[in-house]
């Protein structure tokens, strides 16, 4: 055999050989679900899977064969009515959900099962291998109403329960009120009682002693004293002096040097006073 017939054969195996691999390696699989397998908790309303698979599943060809292949059966083995949807686009996207115009119901915290057939098809002839199927569980409606209903009753007792308590606090000051308003006479109370006068007055007595004590709650820290004024502030903060006359008016007269006079003079004059009323007690005496 000649050299450049070998090499020409020795190409066509390594391409058929490469071709076969990738056909093999890129075969039709099942990418991602929602809900996925095992999951919890899922919506009663509009039940379904949604699948995406790596290789577009629309055409015609496809649509035949495939249609067939998608099943959904309940805890207890019923099947349920489906519609398989294929995406218009080519994204490999199928919708398998339940068909509510026959008449399906979703029942409360019960577990589905998608099951794919094996022998799933895409555009191009890619074979899905092995079945695959998908297990979820509705919610439990039960359990979720007896939430909502335990936290609309705790809303509403803690509503009521201040609302009584409002109330009770504003009889409370009307009936005191009311006692006030009313002089007590114990010659009165004593005849519609049927009790002695002693007893009578005893008891008010009481009752006069707790509504002090009430009222002393309430007026708690209302009347404490207030700060004393200060009038002079010049002997309790440093760098404030005190005026002893008026300032100057003329611009001229408001320098330092004016200042520092204009207090001199005001100490000698003060000084000068305190020497007089000293002489004035002198001759007195």
């Amino acid at each position: 055999m000649k050299r450049g017939t070998l090499i020409a054969v020795l190409t066509a195996i390594m391409v058929m050989a490469c071709s076969a691999f990738s056909f093999a390696a890129d075969g039709l699989e099942l990418v991602s679900s929602y809900p996925e397998d095992g999951q919890k908790n899922t919506s009663m309303e509009n039940l379904g899977v949604k699948l995406t698979f790596n290789h577009p599943i629309n055409s015609d060809e496809a649509k035949k064969v495939d249609a067939s292949k998608f099943s959904i059966v309940d805890q207890d083995g019923e099947k349920v009515p489906v519609q398989v949807l294929f995406s218009a686009k080519n994204d490999g996207l199928v919708l398998v959900v339940a068909d509510i115009d026959q008449g399906f119901i979703a029942k409360n915290n019960s577990e589905y099962t998608l099951t794919i057939d094996g022998g799933l098809v895409d555009n191009d002839g890619n074979v899905l291998e092995k079945a695959q199927t998908i297990t979820f569980r509705t919610y439990n409606q039960k359990v979720n109403n007896m939430v909502n209903m335990g936290m609309m009753f705790f809303m509403f007792g803690g509503i009521m329960f201040f609302t009584m308590r409002q109330n009770k606090q504003k009889e409370e000051e009307n009936s005191d009120k009311d006692e006030n308003k009313e002089a007590f006479n114990p010659y009165r109370e004593a005849k519609r009682t049927g009790k002695s006068v002693e007893e009578v007055m005893a008891e008010q007595a009481k009752k006069e002693e707790k509504l002090a004590r009430k009222k002393a709650r309430k007026n708690k820290g209302k009347d404490e004293p207030q700060d004393k004024k200060i009038e002079n502030c010049a002997e309790l903060l440093n760098n404030v002096y005190h005026v002893h006359a008026p300032a100057p008016i003329s611009k001229e007269d408001r320098s330092v040097n004016a200042l520092n006079k204009m207090r001199k003079d005001a100490a000698r004059a003060e000084k000068a006073e305190r020497e007089a009323r000293a002489a004035r007690r002198k001759r007195k005496n």
